[in-house]
């Protein structure tokens, strides 16, 4: 579906903003937002805390990689996944926007308003369609980015499991 085509009617957008699914759909998105940023730094800690037992444990001297049998392989590998899954959970959490917007309803351009009462002025002076379709446009670049956030989460997740079990056959292994 093309964006010419999708274009809503009039008593469409009324109807989806009277339901009020801009309002709705925005909340929704940033608490989700928010959930990803709290389980990648659950992540981040699990993986960072084993990265630190290893080198705690270990020391720094098998990266040194004299020879890489069994043991030193292993350590190495494990390593190296549990730091690429804190390096994914902390791209999960580092801020991001989709795109540069230019409409008075998002963050930098309310920021460039020299006052609140420039900003209400340039506010009244938007139809309620305007703002109904930048809030619409809004919801859809933060939902781009929590979608972002969630495959990177997710990579973050199975490369935190595979090196935790990796860890624990490290452990293991003495």
């Amino acid at each position: 579906m093309s964006d010419v085509d999708s274009t809503p009617s009039a008593k469409t957008e009324g109807a989806i903003a009277r339901a009020g699914l801009p309002d709705f759909e925005q909340v929704h998105l940033i608490s989700y937002m928010q959930l990803a940023d709290a389980k990648a730094a659950v992540f981040l800690a699990i993986a960072s805390g084993a990265v630190a037992y290893i080198a705690g444990h270990y020391g720094l001297g098998w990266l040194h990689g004299e020879h890489f049998m069994g043991h030193s392989l292993l350590l190495s590998l494990t390593t190296i996944v549990l730091v690429a899954s804190a390096a994914l959970a902390i791209a999960v959490i580092v801020p991001r926007k989709n795109k540069r917007h230019d409409s008075i309803i998002f963050y930098h351009e309310i920021a460039q308003i020299g006052s609140p009462a420039l900003y209400m002025h340039a506010l009244a002076e938007m139809s309620d369609a305007e703002i109904f379709r930048t809030k619409m446009a809004y919801c859809h670049s933060v939902a781009k980015i929590c979608n972002r956030k969630y495959r990177l989460l997710n990579f973050s997740l199975i490369s935190g499991i595979v090196g935790y079990a990796m860890f624990l056959v490290l452990l293991l292994w003495r």
